[in-house]
């Protein structure tokens, strides 16, 4: 009953909230298709037509005639790279950047094609890039990486190829800034994503485009198969034997997504984990059309897959279903069990399969094959035969017999840009097109499908900032007035997760935003000379952030200021290493991650700004403050004589009388729109000019003076009007009323006047008596919250506007309520049901209360933290880890008067997982043992135990997926396996054990 209720709760948010945008533009397939069967939002990449060619001639890693020369020296000149060559190319890393209009020709390789090993392809702010029939496969290596990588690409069509072996992802297309996406008009067809390597496996992100992906097969991938964000078209595509995740619809990003996934086969493998699934991880934010699939879930060998509809979205996690297919450039589509025999016959390098691609695609066929970890688990590279190119005397990419057939001249390199047949497609195009043919189905369409109607475009999105009203001064000891400008797209959100605290100490968080959750991080190591310090923690989302003056403050005594700064991060921000000295000191936490220390000493007084972090993926840095003369007393005497006044400019001028042995002076401000006084400048004289002020609003400002020492106590403040004389007095509020009255406060509403300002609350204890200045608002609402119980107070309003302040409305009044207490401590505070993703608790309920506060910490944590509210006395903490062995839990009770003391503690602690089930062998070879079982997702990690004749069971490593390769056996030798998961609690009961013989005779 519960998935079918989310199947149709996705269902109706579908039809309510997918509004087709305004229509902008006709679609259409007008420009001429980057060659005879290019389809899909890429099928116009104008690759190297009309360019000059490139032969590639040599296997050495670098130099002329290498594959790695034929990309980096490509200019602005487009260009053909063909290959005269076939087997194995070995590269080194390529990364291509801000170039375009290249075609790679795979199909040209003489004999058994290209296969590109070694490392790894980036194509970085690329456009117009046609790549067919290449073979790309990493293979394991000293370093992590996708096999080939996309990224702000546009106008991009990859062809007939082959990608697989990568250590990280397998292939990935994506935008870099996922707010301002530029990778666009992407294909990819007729395509093989297979056997991306563990411990990682994953087919790839594709993200932030707007992309076709149809005729492809992904394989052997344990997750994102793809996973996907922003527009794709998802059509006539074979996944089989996903691990943990198959099509993966945004995962747990706020990202929008806008995909149809339609004609495809899901085919359940051995490693596959929730077979039933073939879209998983959607969200609110991903709208989805879902439209005559199959999945094959029953593992039984057969091609017997259903169209189950939306049965086949993840109950717990769905999408968005939306009623119509996105408008996206559509592509020869048939049912999924044509499209199966088309894509197991065509797709990959196909014009000569090698042994991988063979393999891979029985392995469908027959429903077989597992997850690897190394290529050499299945074989390896395999051999390649080599051959020269045929004979082309002008180098033009075109033979000298078949120029002379088409009856074009074999010694004129000028000829190939001609078109002699006026297909518009160029003669050497027609020629890397001849050859590129037998790669699809016989009679399957040139041309893509005749397109019309109103290409689908992302509604945009309201872009108001959430109401907020003003928040107190974020202040410390030593610093005032901490200002986060995240300009990231969650910039508000990241700059609430800033915080200013005391006593650096090893166990203390080191993320605002990392509190909570499974990724927790804590220091571990801290220089004791900067222990017990003041700190700034910062959030890793802000890492995002491009602000050159992401953080800033004031500094109220003299101090040692320490940045600490992700050691991963090769290059280090201007605004760091041109002001600040490297210390040498490492902080680190317990990811691993060290933090380089740098360090620079301001006065007090200084107004300290720093800039980005120059790292979207490393943890962003964070603030520590050492006083430098921590034995120095602050000032006892406050600044005197304060008096401001309204001048020309318009500016506020501001002075008071000199201080003996002050340093500096900071000036703090409140205004009738913000109530809180907050440092705006500072001063080495005794006045000071606050530029620009708004007319119509009530400053009120305050002063102290500082050493070396620290701060004085703030003088007495004064308050300026800041307005036009030339203007007209606005009117008095109307309708001024009481909305509520409590024990300790009073709440007032009234009629917004038009032009006002701000409004000025004024208030008496009598009905004649005289009227004080309460404070000021900007809204049409106050709530006093100086009153007493069981009083009478009288209120009227006023109206700022830029002629100054209005008379007095009429006055209303109110009684207060009679004291309440501050609520008891809850009592009785006891476990519920507990389970390894969620705990349970309940208390007694409190009398006179409004809600009740959660804190938690868990166990090794220095500090209770908040976690959330409640008006229930019961909270289900769904927020807890298995990184964890408990929890210990205090609730308080509040009410207006106050926050109760914590109730007694509570320590709950974590279950062991369940026992992982049907453990079997997955793969075995002489020296490796490939094992697969169900893991129920309630451990950190999976330990895997081994016994033979002679040799008792021990511990020989441990998986964080479903699957593990033990390759420290030995041949000819029985071993019995089993496992167990384990998490923060402990270990859980042992698997069922599976016996195996390794290949090959002993001791050879």
């Amino acid at each position: 009953m519960k998935r079918w209720l989310a199947i149709v709760l996705c269902i109706v948010l579908g039809l309510s909230l997918f509004q087709p945008p305004i229509p902008t533009a006709k679609a259409s397939y007008d420009a001429i298709s980057a060659f005879p069967g290019a389809e899909g939002f890429g099928y116009s990449a104008a690759g190297g037509r009309g360019g000059e060619v490139y032969h590639v001639t040599s296997y050495e890693l670098t130099g002329p005639g290498t594959f790695h020369d034929a990309l980096m020296t490509a200019g602005t000149t487009p260009r053909t790279i063909v290959f005269d060559i076939s087997g194995e190319i070995t590269i080194p890393q390529i990364v291509v950047s801000d170039k375009s209009r290249i075609t790679i020709a795979g199909q040209t390789a003489p004999r058994d094609g290209v296969t590109i090993r070694g490392n790894n392809i980036r194509f970085i702010n690329c456009s117009d890039i046609v790549i067919r029939y290449l073979r790309f496969r990493m293979g394991v290596q000293n370093f992590n990486d996708d096999t080939m990588y996309f990224e702000d690409c546009q106008n991009v069509i990859i062809d007939h190829s082959s990608f697989s072996w990568g250590t990280d992802e397998v292939l990935s297309i994506k935008s870099k800034d996922y707010d301002n996406p530029k990778s666009k008009n992407i294909t990819v067809q007729w395509s093989i994503i297979s056997e991306g390597l563990l411990t990682h496996s994953m087919g790839g992100l594709i993200e932030m485009n707007t992309i076709t992906m149809h005729h492809n097969l992904y394989a052997h991938n344990n997750d994102r198969n793809p996973k996907t964000k922003g527009q794709i078209d998802f059509v006539n595509n074979i996944i089989y034997n996903w691990g943990g995740y198959p099509y993966v619809a945004g995962g747990e990003s706020g990202t929008k997504g806008y995909g149809n996934v339609t004609g495809n086969y899901f085919i359940a493998g051995v490693n596959s984990a929730s077979p039933q699934y073939a879209v998983v991880r959607g969200n609110e934010n991903y709208s989805l059309y879902l439209e005559n699939n199959r999945i094959d879930s029953n593992k039984n060998g057969i091609l017997d897959g259903t169209d189950t509809g939306t049965g086949m979205m993840e109950a717990e996690k769905p999408s968005v279903v939306v009623p119509e297919r996105f408008e996206y450039p559509p592509v020869h589509m048939q049912d999924p069990e044509v499209a199966y025999d088309y894509i197991l016959d065509h797709s990959g390098a196909s014009l000569v399969r090698d042994k991988v691609d063979q393999r891979v695609i029985n392995s469908v066929r027959k429903q077989t094959g597992v997850i690897i970890g190394h290529e050499n688990d299945v074989g390896g590279f395999p051999h390649l035969a080599q051959g020269r190119a045929p004979r082309d005397t002008d180098l033009d990419g075109m033979p000298d017999a078949w120029e002379k057939a088409k009856g074009l001249n074999p010694n004129n390199p000028e000829d190939r840009n001609g078109d002699r047949n006026k297909d518009g497609y160029t003669n050497l195009e027609d020629y890397l097109n001849k050859l590129a043919a037998p790669g699809f189905p016989v009679n399957y369409p040139e041309a893509p499908p005749a397109w019309s109607g109103t290409p689908f475009i992302p509604p945009v999105e309201p872009t108001t900032e959430p109401e907020s009203g003003p928040v107190p001064s974020l202040d410390g000891n030593a610093v005032r007035s901490v200002v986060v400008r995240d300009n990231s797209s969650n910039g508000s959100g990241n700059a609430a997760n800033w915080s200013v605290e005391e006593n650096l100490q090893t166990g203390d968080f080191v993320a605002g935003d990392r509190l909570t959750g499974s990724s927790v991080y804590k220091f571990v190591t801290i220089p004791d000379e900067l222990k017990g310090m003041e700190w700034i923690r910062s959030a890793v989302g802000s890492r995002s952030a491009t602000s050159d003056d992401l953080l800033s403050f004031y500094l109220a005594a003299d101090a040692d200021v320490y940045v600490a700064h992700d050691s991963r991060i090769t290059t280090r921000p201007l605004w760091l290493t041109s002001s600040y000295e490297d210390t040498a000191l490492i902080i680190a936490d317990d990811q691993p991650v060290q933090f380089k220390l740098y360090k620079k000493h301001y006065t007090a007084g200084s107004y300290v700004t720093m800039g980005a972090n120059n790292s979207t993926s490393s943890m962003n840095y964070f603030v520590i403050l050492k006083p430098a003369n921590p034995e120095a007393a602050p000032p006892a005497e406050s600044p005197s004589g304060l008096n401001g006044q309204l001048t020309d400019g318009p500016e506020v001028s501001l002075h008071w009388e000199p201080v003996s042995g002050a340093g500096a002076y900071l000036i703090y401000r409140s205004t009738s729109m913000d109530p809180y006084f907050k440092v705006i400048g500072n001063s080495n004289t005794t006045e000071y000019k606050d530029t620009a002020p708004v007319m119509g609003v009530t400053y009120h400002y305050k002063v102290t003076d500082l050493n070396a020492g620290g701060e004085s106590p703030h003088s007495a403040s004064v308050e300026v009007l800041a307005y036009d004389a030339t203007k007209p007095l606005p009117p008095a509020p109307s309708g001024l009323k009481i909305t509520a009255a409590k024990s300790i406060s009073a709440a007032l509403a009234w009629t917004p006047v038009d032009g006002a300002v701000s409004y000025v609350i004024h208030r008496a204890d009598s009905p004649e008596g005289a009227y004080h200045n309460l404070g000021s608002v900007s809204t049409t609402a106050y709530t006093d919250k100086t009153v007493s119980p069981s009083m009478t107070y009288y209120y009227k309003v006023s109206t700022t506007a830029l002629g100054g302040e209005s008379a007095a409305s009429d006055s209303v009044s109110t009684t207060t309520n009679p004291p309440v207490a501050i609520p008891q401590v809850p009592a009785g505070l006891s476990a519920g049901d507990v389970a390894t993703s969620s705990l349970a608790i309940a208390w007694k309920p409190v009398d006179d209360v409004e809600g009740y506060n959660i804190y938690r910490k868990g166990n090794g944590e220095n500090e209770f933290v908040r976690i959330d509210s409640t008006v229930s006395p019961r909270y289900i903490d769904d927020s807890v880890s298995v990184d964890h062995t408990g929890y210990s839990y205090k609730v308080t009770a509040e009410n207006e008067m106050g926050e109760s003391a914590p109730s007694d503690e509570l320590d709950i602690a974590m279950p062991l997982p369940a026992k992982p089930s049907n453990l079997f062998v997955g793969l075995k070879g002489k020296t490796f043992v490939g094992l697969v079982w169900t893991s129920h997702g309630e451990a950190t990690q999976y330990n895997i135990f081994r016994e033979s004749e002679g040799e008792p069971a021990q511990y020989v490593g441990y998986a964080k997926v479903d699957t593990y390769y033990d390759r420290t056996v030995e041949p000819g030798v029985e071993y019995t396996y089993y496992i167990k998961g384990k998490s923060a609690s402990g270990e859980s009961e042992p698997s069922n054990s599976v016996v195996v013989r390794t290949l090959g005779a002993p001791g050879k």
